[in-house]
């Protein structure tokens, strides 16, 4: 699956599992026992990593994803999705048993929830996998306290590749044995508002920032249609989301990263890598699941029409 005639090394290694969603919207409420609910619309495609990496490929970085598929129904369809989006297969592992990871996602315009089922985690690849992608950036994708994942971002470090933490469904707190080690070798974290919020137990982003940059060079707070907040090397800015119209907020975050990376990778500062991740995860709301996924040439317009209309 890996375009013949490229070059061995790559932009970006995505590091995380795949989950093929269930996606349903336009619920008159929030799911709850007793009631019997019927969505308006509903689309079934790959999610998690996946979004990332195809994210980052639509933007035109060269992304290796490093995941697991087994011989289920759900790896199967992952992989037909990685081979015509035309993804990079050579961290791909194919195990021979079942590796099921579905999620449920109940999506409205301000939130969305997901019910999910996982065999198991995958295990990050190993420092050697690295570093024959000899990628620019890494994004882990899950926050885990995972001996092998420390390994390989501190392999990754070691190898001058920018190391970019992103921060789902985090069962630990800042205090928590093994984050100080590991936030010692993340160069970016990026956490939406409530996991912010949630993993410093601040009262608010600004106290969660400051607690947040002692231990990492550069923060992200993800604020879904507020934009976002961010401190890199004492720059603190705050860049606005475009004004766009929200079919389905799945996936928002993963573009959000991949805008970001995006940015530092072509050599924008900061506060317009920011603005390119606040862009890519507006668009990636106009649509359901990752169908939304900006490409270059459409996220260079939209900073050029965002730009017109504030002068």
């Amino acid at each position: 699956m890996t375009a013949a005639g490229t070059a061995p090394g790559c932009d970006v290694v995505v590091v995380g599992e795949y989950y093929w969603d269930l996606i349903f919207t336009g619920l008159p409420e929030v799911p709850r026992l007793g009631a019997d609910l019927f969505a308006r619309h509903f689309a079934t495609l790959p999610g998690a990593s996946f979004t990332s990496a195809t994210a980052l490929h639509r933007l035109g970085l060269r992304t290796a994803w490093a995941a697991d598929f087994g011989t289920d129904l759900f790896s199967q369809l992952a992989l037909d999705a990685a081979r015509k989006e035309g993804l990079d297969d050579r961290l791909f592992r194919r195990l021979d048993h079942p590796l099921e990871r579905v999620s449920a996602a109940f999506s409205f315009a301000h939130d969305r929830g997901f019910v999910s089922y996982a065999v198991r985690d995958d295990l990050p690849p190993a420092p050697e996998a690295l570093a024959a992608a000899a990628p620019k950036a890494l994004l882990l994708q899950s926050f885990r306290l995972q001996p092998e994942l420390l390994a390989l971002a501190r392999a990754a470090k070691r190898q001058g590749v920018l190391v970019y933490l992103d921060c789902q469904h985090v069962p630990h707190r800042i205090d928590s044995p093994g984050v100080a080690e590991l936030f010692r070798e993340i160069d970016v974290f990026a956490p939406n508002e409530s996991e912010a919020l949630a993993f410093t137990g601040a009262a608010d982003v600004s106290t969660a920032l400051e607690r947040l940059v002692a231990m990492v060079p550069t923060v992200l707070v993800k604020r879904g249609a507020a934009g976002a907040i961010g401190v890199s090397r004492g720059e603190r800015c705050a860049v606005p989301a475009p004004a766009v119209t929200v079919v389905d907020t799945t996936g928002a975050g993963d573009s959000f990263n991949a805008g970001f990376l995006y940015g530092r990778l072509r050599g924008f500062d900061f506060r317009d890598s920011l603005a390119l991740a606040a862009c890519c995860g507006a668009l990636a709301t106009t649509d359901y699941g990752g169908r939304a996924l900006p490409r270059e040439a459409e996220l260079v317009a939209l900073i050029r029409q965002e730009a017109a209309a504030s002068t």
